[in-house]
């Protein structure tokens, strides 16, 4: 891809992620580059284009999706406005890469992905955890039966909101599809449906509210699977940094450590025991969000789904739908 012109991008939003995430990633991109920043403040997006040296800034964000000359769209809009901006875009004829979760329901994640379709555009969810050579490496060693047949899966994402706590941090607030669940449990599930190569029939689940806000702080899950298989796992906002998993079989397990933060710089570590043999594997850095631009932009290029289709996106969210219907129930609930 490196022989061709290079797809334009535009951002929806000045997000912290975007700053630090996705324009690295595009930096490193061999199919793309950063074309338009879009704020809801005319000066804002100015002084983020000056900033990282993009040469459009608009203020608003549909001046951006009038933009023709723009391919690409990113989206790291609050979750409760993923579903209504992933549309308009795909709408203005974009293909979209929408921040995690696409959308607070399943609902609007089929909604997302039909308008998508009427309008001929990819969609993709933004799980660049996918994309990193861990992840990959992982399920290598489980496709050809490293540990032998697994069966349990644990994992755990939180860090601690609390400390940083700030009145108008979105992830506290319900009503914008805030919560740790939403923001963090959300790679556990993707992450051991990927794994698991599997569904989760049903779901067991319970949540803490922090007094002070709206959106629940804690949360954790059982699922299980066909054949046998558990899986858990928490996320929360109240607890130290955590970003690990473990799949474990009779006769020994994988634990992948940092997964879902890596960075550039900071190298992630797998550590593999078979019987009473523990051996330890470094994976090297690579950018996942370059990794993740190019895969959207070569489903487009290749008129096909990309790695995250419609129906990996639209089960994830049917088993987040789940997770929260089991914590307001408290009780089993079938996915």
């Amino acid at each position: 891809m490196n022989n061709k012109v290079k797809a334009k991008w535009g951002i929806l939003g000045t997000a912290k992620i975007a700053r630090e995430a996705l324009i690295p990633g595009l930096r490193d991109s061999n199919s793309s580059k950063l074309a338009a920043i879009a704020s809801r403040s005319k000066e804002k997006a100015k002084e983020f284009a000056e900033k990282f040296n993009v040469p459009k800034s608009y203020g608003s964000y549909e001046e951006l999706l009038n933009d023709n000359q723009l391919e690409f769209v990113y989206i790291p809009l609050p979750n409760h406005l993923h579903t209504k901006w992933s549309i308009k875009s795909a709408r203005a004829g974009k293909h979209v890469l929408c921040e995690k979760p696409l959308g607070t329901s399943t609902k609007e994640v089929k909604e997302a992905f039909e308008a998508a379709k009427q309008e001929g555009v990819k969609l993709m969810e933004g799980f660049m955890y996918r994309f990193h050579p861990q992840t990959r490496r992982v399920k290598e060693l489980l496709n050809r039966g490293e540990i032998g047949e697994f069966r349990f899966f644990r994992g755990a994402h939180s860090f601690s909101l609390v400390t940083q706590d700030r009145e108008d941090d979105i992830r506290w607030k319900e009503e914008m599809g805030g919560g740790s669940l939403m923001d963090l449990g959300t790679y556990s599930i993707n992450t051991v449906r990927y794994l698991f190569a599997e569904e989760p029939m049903r779901v067991t689940a319970r949540q803490t509210v922090h007094p002070d806000h709206t959106a629940e702080a804690e949360t954790q899950a059982i699922f299980e699977f066909p054949g046998g298989k558990t899986a858990t796992f928490d996320s929360s906002f109240l607890l130290d940094h955590r970003a690990n998993y473990e799949i474990i079989s009779k006769t020994g397990r994988i634990k992948a450590f940092n997964t879902y933060n890596p960075g550039l710089g900071r190298k992630t570590r797998i550590e593999i025991k078979k019987g009473d043999v523990i051996e330890e594997e470094t994976i090297n850095e690579e950018n996942e969000y370059a990794l993740e631009v190019d895969e959207l932009v070569e489903a487009a290029r290749e008129n096909r789904d990309p790695l995250l289709g419609p129906e990996e996106s639209i089960n994830n969210a049917r088993a987040l739908e789940a997770t929260r219907k089991s914590a307001e129930k408290r009780g089993w609930v079938e996915v």
